[in-house]
């Protein structure tokens, strides 16, 4: 619980503290599944909700809550498992950063307990963005131990690869009809 209160506190020493401890994969691991479970029951509730006002076209792809819940769990657990690859490749190629995938791994799995402000209506999205693209340069920047510039530099570059990978996966599934 301290280390979640350290994230949250956005303390510097906490994420190089996860970074470093192998034992923590497990606990970043039971945040990001139940992060995604919690965003997974939220999106089926709201297409529960405000599904029937939908045109029937667009309700009939979004599909039904219950798949919408999986479907949000399922990405969220990929993503989380990606974007931490990536950012560790960009971080030591690019940047020259001393992090490899399981300290990018624990460091973004901790950083999910942000999505918790989601919760709170209008404005509790947006504040769950802000800190964790705060958490997300504190965590690449203790984690690669380097500066905070290559650290927003090393965030931007593998959030443009992310954005070119998902777009040719996009284009390629909706190709296919999977999309």
């Amino acid at each position: 619980m301290d280390r979640i209160m350290g994230v949250l506190t956005l303390k510097a020493p906490v994420y190089k503290q996860i970074a470093e401890d192998e034992n923590a994969t497990t606990t970043a691991t039971i945040i990001v599944v139940v992060m995604a479970i919690f965003a997974g029951v939220f999106s089926a509730v709201v297409l529960g909700l405000f599904g029937s006002s939908l045109p029937p076209e667009q309700a009939a792809q979004m599909g039904t809550p219950l798949g919408t819940a999986i479907r949000t769990i399922i990405n969220a657990i990929i993503g989380w498992l990606i974007g931490s690859w990536v950012i560790a490749f960009v971080a030591k190629t690019f940047f020259g950063g001393k992090t490899n995938f399981g300290e990018m791994l624990r460091v973004f799995g901790y950083t999910q307990i942000f999505q918790v402000f989601a919760i709170v209506p209008c404005l509790g999205s947006l504040v769950a963005l802000i800190l964790s693209l705060i958490g997300a340069v504190i965590g690449i920047r203790e984690a690669s131990e380097f500066s905070t510039g290559k650290a927003v530099m090393t965030g931007i570059v593998a959030f443009v690869i992310l954005l070119i990978v998902g777009m040719f996966v996009g284009a390629v599934l909706g190709l296919v009809g999977l999309a």
